[in-house]
């Protein structure tokens, strides 16, 4: 498990002052990059020839995000294929839970052919 520390910012919100509902995958994938190490993850496989789309994501929102808050990502990596991982995520606001949620992700090459996730990759998570 890992928690990444992040503030939203004006530009995270909708024009009704709260988290724009496609920021929260975002916030979700910032906390994949902190999980896996302190190199850019899509950089390094993109590098490697891969790329590493989400085929499936679902979020839930328990309480309202606005610009200034500070938020704490939680991000766990419970199940992994050959190809494949599902972390989870939750986004707290001190002790309140914001939102929680869970992208299912797929390591392919430029074929976009699935491909085994390498033992670097594996190691991290």
């Amino acid at each position: 498990m890992t928690e990444t520390r992040y503030r939203i910012t004006w530009g995270d919100t909708d024009a009704g002052g709260l988290i724009y509902y496609p920021r929260l995958f975002h916030l979700f994938v910032v906390g994949l990059n902190d999980h896996v190490g302190s190199e850019h993850l899509m950089d390094r496989l993109r590098r490697e020839g891969h790329v590493l789309p989400v085929v499936e994501a679902e979020a839930s929102f328990e309480a309202p995000l606005r610009a200034g808050d500070e938020v704490v990502i939680e991000t766990t990596v419970p199940t992994t294929g050959e190809s494949s991982l599902s972390p989870e995520f939750e986004i707290r606001r001190g002790e309140t839970v914001a939102a929680t949620g869970s992208a299912t992700f797929v390591l392919v090459d430029s074929a976009f052919d699935s491909t085994p996730l390498p033992d670097w990759f594996r190691a991290a998570l």
